[in-house]
């Protein structure tokens, strides 16, 4: 198991709960981060149709890591300024861990910031220094990329 750790943080004109829903939609992420976001299936929704667990097939393939990871993900709304995504294990002695948090904050326009954390079965020898990082900044440059293009 290897940890990987990263942030980024970005800046767009849309309010605060406008961002809070596209980040909520997991559904839609293939839709503006196609080369990591490969596929998503909302498993379950709560009583006003929002995604609380999915299954996703993510593509990474950064430096020397090129891997794709099918995931299960509990999708949790923490107040109206947090999007929390986290790996549901497959069973008992599963350790592979994998959390996306976006936190949001008003001034100025909304501050977008994403922290990602995961420890995942990728071979020894790989070396994963600023790998976090860059996904990071993957997810929030296209996330404020679509959020400030118009939308139909």
């Amino acid at each position: 198991m290897k940890e990987l750790h990263g942030s980024a943080t970005g800046v767009v004109a849309a309010p605060v709960e406008e961002c809070a829903e596209f980040l909520r939609a997991v559904d839609r992420y293939p839709t503006w981060h196609p080369d990591v976001v490969r596929s998503v299936e909302v498993l379950e929704r709560d009583g006003d149709g929002k995604p609380t667990r999915a299954r996703g097939l993510l593509h990474v393939g950064v430096g020397p890591l090129v891997k794709d990871f099918n995931l299960i993900l509990a999708v949790t709304l923490e107040g109206p300024r947090t999007v929390k995504l986290t790996r549901v294990p497959h069973g008992p002695g599963d350790d592979e861990r994998f959390e996306v948090v976006w936190r949001l904050e008003e001034g100025g326009g909304t501050r977008i910031s994403l922290q990602l954390d995961a420890n995942l079965s990728v071979p020894r020898l790989v070396p994963l220094g600023g790998i976090g990082d860059t996904m990071a900044a993957g997810f929030v440059s296209a996330a404020t990329s679509a959020l400030s293009s118009p939308r139909a």
